[in-house]
């Protein structure tokens, strides 16, 4: 089975007028299934270039990068957004919700994208429970809940379409230390039951409940 990411010799440079930064220089790794991995690093090491491109919301400027083994450098722009709707989850520091949509509504919006008409309603209540979210929660729009209860919405909107890659930029960063735990615990439990999950993290406490950690200095991988 291909790896469900899998970097080749990947650098991207983006041109300055004041001179061409390297973001990422010649990194070469890979992702097998079910894995949970941080990638840590200092600011303006490189890492959320690599999470912007894991999510094929960039490209690189040299190397190959495959994702379940398909090759995106030569992917037009639909094929790119069909990869991303379908095959990875994105979760983000700042939940990203939709302010006039309810819970099941939000769950529910990357499903609608992918069937252009009347989604499973029971799908989004699957996962709303796995991620334990209260049941009279589900009719509230997000300014009606708290930071981790807004977070859980947007792990299970991640989940809906059954993503092979889960993507989490900073996800307990703007939480409390007690939330972000919780969060990080609801983590571990989709690994356990075999979700492939990357996070982006400056917190070394987060790292802790990952199986790996990738090491980003200067754009390169650290040893």
């Amino acid at each position: 089975m291909a790896p469900v990411i899998q970097f080749k010799d990947v650098v991207k440079i983006y041109p300055l007028k004041s001179g061409d930064v390297t973001a990422i220089n010649h990194i070469s790794f890979s992702v097998e299934h079910g894995e949970f991995i941080s990638i840590m690093g200092p600011s303006g090491s490189g890492k959320s270039t690599l999470l912007t491109m894991m999510g094929c919301l960039d490209t690189p400027t040299y190397g190959d990068i495959f994702i379940s083994g398909i090759g995106v450098r030569d992917m037009n722009d639909t094929e790119l957004t069909n990869l991303r709707r379908d095959r990875i989850g994105f979760i983000f520091q700042y939940f990203n919700l939709f302010p006039l949509l309810n819970v099941i509504e939000n769950v529910n919006f990357p499903q609608m994208l992918k069937s252009q008409r009347q989604v499973d309603e029971n799908k989004a209540i699957e996962k709303l429970r796995a991620v334990q979210l209260d049941e009279r929660l589900y009719t509230h729009t997000p300014l009606e809940l708290s930071g981790g209860q807004q977070q859980r919405v947007a792990i299970a909107r991640a989940l809906i379409n059954d993503p092979d890659i889960l993507l989490c930029d900073e996800p307990t960063g703007n939480l409390d230390s007690k939330t972000g735990a919780s969060i990080m615990e609801l983590m571990s439990e989709l690994h356990r039951k075999g979700a492939t999950i990357i996070v982006v993290t400056h917190d070394p406490n987060v790292a802790e409940y990952t199986d790996r950690t990738v090491r980003i200095v200067d754009g390169r991988i650290a040893s």
